[in-house]
């Protein structure tokens, strides 16, 4: 049986009222047909309740002119039985199945398009969640890119070109840029492609006290783009160091564990 998704109860009353698409229609009946027993007792319920908004419709009534037919009928009747007839006239009813059947239609229409709505209610508050959630994480990139320019188009910004150490493969490469007004960083690597069980982790000398600045994160081609929102105070900011360390990175916060393999200093 496939696996039963919330989204398959939406499905269930756009299935019932024939407002699904094609692809929709085929997922919803395939899985139906696997034995979705929560799904089947959806479909009871919608049912259910399309029979009783139905059911609940007012009967149908005979127009006037209906009326007075019936009524002639029955005084006419009344005549021939005072005169001695023996045998009575039949009253013939106009058949009332048409007008009834449509009271019903009515109502199971209307219970139709109201399952209909709330369906489609259900559909456009998912979509308005989804668009609500892309659009927020739009926001959160760009500001996250202001922040980035902010500090690499600051007037008084310094780069600091990271060189290897001898320690280090000759493909890494590492710039940043550390703007002293609000004491922010921005480090670009590339060729950073650390072993399943390793990890690159970034340093800040600070006088003569060392931090650790985080474990550096890559795509898959060695590249990060990583914001330090705090690298240190500009007056005992000396240096930045990447180290090579076992995965997860250092187990001391203040001291590389594994080797140093770039170092660039401010200033110089």
């Amino acid at each position: 049986m496939s696996v039963h998704r919330d989204e398959h109860l939406d499905l269930a009353a756009g299935w019932l009222v024939g407002a699904l698409s094609d692809a929709d229609t085929r997922e919803f009946e395939t899985h139906l047909g696997s034995g979705c027993e929560t799904c089947r007792r959806e479909i009871a319920r919608l049912s259910e309740a399309v029979v009783g908004l139905a059911a609940s419709a007012p009967p149908a009534r005979p127009s006037a002119a209906v009326r007075g037919r019936v009524l002639a009928i029955a005084r006419d009747e009344a005549g021939h039985a005072s005169a001695g007839a023996a045998t009575p006239r039949v009253l013939r009813m106009p058949a009332r199945r048409a007008a009834f059947t449509w009271g019903w239609a009515a109502a199971a229409a209307f219970a139709i398009a109201s399952i209909g709505g709330w369906w489609t209610s259900a559909r456009l508050q998912r979509e308005t969640a989804s668009l609500r959630e892309h659009l927020a994480t739009t926001e959160k990139q760009l500001a996250d890119e202001r922040a980035l320019l902010a500090v690499i188009r600051s007037p008084d910004a310094q780069q600091v070109e990271l060189a290897t150490t001898p320690d280090a493969a000759a493909a890494l490469k590492a710039r940043a840029t550390f703007d002293p007004r609000t004491r922010t960083a921005v480090f670009v690597f590339q060729g950073l492609t650390p072993t399943p069980d390793h990890d690159f982790q970034l340093w800040a000398l600070r006088g003569t006290q060392v931090a650790s600045l985080g474990v550096i994160h890559t795509d898959e081609s060695g590249t990060a783009v990583v914001r330090i929102e705090v690298a240190g105070d500009p007056a005992t900011l000396a240096a930045f160091a990447l180290s090579y360390e076992k995965k997860g990175g250092s187990s001391s916060d203040t001291a590389p564990q594994g080797p140093v393999v770039m170092v660039g200093k401010l200033g110089g």
